[in-house]
């Protein structure tokens, strides 16, 4: 990387870590380019070198999220101690409680969680795709050790199944509306439920 794109990848670190605190503190629809660029101590059409608009900021900042937590996830299933079963309920409850752990934290965030749900960025699609791959793949090692009554061409659809239980519990707007010490435990129901649908003899 040359000098210039670094220098330029660390402005934009810098922008997005002061609209981060201001999105945090005030909430993402009433934070604007200026304040943003007023935080950063540069001029608004400065910081139009780095991000095309509010929106944009917003975007690389729940993209850099995501990407936090799929190499998280990915860190976790390297655990030697689980099988197929526990990584699938380790990918699905670690997304759950990281999320929790987040609008616990910074519950103004649920805004920023808002714009991307609403908006077509594509960011949203990509993440949940990279989950439903990644089940997938723990489903196919189910099926390969001979534990699941499925077929290695079932199994891409059965975790969409999976995908669609869940939903709910990764939409921050529902979140904040339920019982966030119970969700947890109402996830791990779920799967149990359809764990043992799809083991043999289940």
């Amino acid at each position: 990387m040359s000098d210039e794109l670094k220098s330029a990848e660390e402005t934009r670190c810098v922008i997005m870590r002061h609209a981060i605190e201001l999105f945090s503190h005030y909430g993402y629809s009433k934070t604007n380019i200026g304040d943003i660029a007023k935080a950063c101590c540069m001029s608004p059409g400065n910081l139009y070198r780095y991000f095309r608009n509010k929106q944009g900021i917003g975007e690389a900042v729940v993209q850099a999220f995501m990407d936090e937590e799929e190499v998280a996830i990915d860190a976790a299933l390297m655990n030697p101690d689980f099988n197929w079963e526990g990584r699938l309920r380790r990918l699905i409850l670690y997304s759950v409680e990281n999320l929790i752990r987040q609008y616990r934290q910074t519950p103004k965030m649920i805004e920023l969680a808002d714009m991307i749900c609403d908006g077509n960025s594509g960011i949203l699609a990509r993440h949940v795709e990279w989950k439903h791959v990644m089940i997938a793949a723990q489903l196919n090692e189910g099926v390969r050790l001979g534990e699941l009554a499925l077929t290695h061409d079932e199994t891409y659809q059965a975790a969409g199944t999976i995908l669609d239980s869940v939903r709910a519990f990764f939409m921050p707007k529902a979140l904040a509306q339920t019982d966030l010490d119970s969700v947890p435990m109402r996830v791990e129901t779920i799967l149990d439920f359809l764990i043992a649908g799809m083991k043999k003899g289940g």
